[in-house]
């Protein structure tokens, strides 16, 4: 997989997602607004082509 043209940023945004399991809470933890958060997870998916997370309850879980 490449990774050119990947904003260096958005890997700070799957750190905090991966560690807290909650958009809210991983928002909080990087200081970024919950809608930017939400544009930040839409650009990874983007990047990606795929979901990156499935929702278990409320928390975020990293699909294979």
């Amino acid at each position: 997989m490449r990774f050119k043209g990947l904003d260096l940023n958005l890997l700070v945004v799957l750190d905090a997602l991966l560690s807290e399991r909650g958009l809210t809470a991983a928002a909080r933890r990087i200081n970024l607004s919950q809608p930017a958060m939400s544009s930040a997870v839409a650009r990874l998916r983007d990047f990606f082509g795929d979901e990156l997370f499935s929702m278990s309850g409320r928390e975020r879980i990293l699909t294979s």
